[in-house]
């Protein structure tokens, strides 16, 4: 059965009471959540806070939730609105930072991997720095985009911006990162897309 079917049935179910289903959406989205919503904002206890609402009203307001395509895109929208709601009411000010993507690189038993993995890991030690200096939604676009696969479209949607605003925060973060890393920028995508990076 392909992903998109179980995510259907599993949204269907929860939306029908059933609680495993629910426990399994958390499961499954939960961390995701925390991380797209930490490189939103650099404070992690409102976005743990945000989630925790989100899943409190998704299962309050269930039997109204409307059917939908996409479980991921409907909750990332979700934590992003209520982020934003909780920080404008707040009204405090907040540093927009992108959280540390690198993982500790697996020690290589052999020293020509050895030094593949430390001009790797130099590589991709320079791109998140690069990108923690992209203005804030350039940011955004980006970490949408390429870490966790949406279409331009849906970004716009997330980000509450129309489809020409979403290409141009996408582009014009491509094209800073190309200026200040001076590569090309389909290696750029490349390094994005490796697993260790995220």
């Amino acid at each position: 059965m392909k992903n998109d079917e179980v995510n259907d049935k599993m949204w269907e179910s929860f939306k029908g009471g059933d609680r495993g289903a629910f426990a399994a959406i958390y499961d499954q989205y939960a961390a995701v959540l925390l991380n797209y919503g930490s490189k939103t904002i650099s404070d992690q206890a409102l976005v743990e806070d945000c989630i925790q609402d989100l899943f409190i009203e998704l299962w309050t307001s269930r039997e109204r939730l409307s059917s939908t395509t996409s479980i991921k895109f409907y909750l990332f929208k979700a934590l992003r609105y209520k982020i934003y709601r909780k920080v404008n009411a707040s009204r405090n000010d907040t540093t927009e930072s992108i959280d540390d993507y690198l993982s500790v690189l697996r020690n290589y038993p052999d020293e020509e991997n050895y030094v593949e993995a430390e001009v790797q890991s130099l590589q991709m030690s320079h791109l998140k720095d690069t990108l923690d200096k992209l203005p804030s939604r350039q940011r955004e676009a980006i970490t949408l985009r390429y870490f966790h696969f949406f279409s331009n479209e849906e970004i716009a949607q997330i980000m509450g911006v129309n489809y020409h605003s979403a290409c141009k925060f996408v582009y014009a973060g491509l094209k800073n990162l190309k200026e200040n890393l001076k590569v090309a920028a389909m290696t750029i995508v490349v390094i994005l897309s490796f697993p260790g990076f995220f």
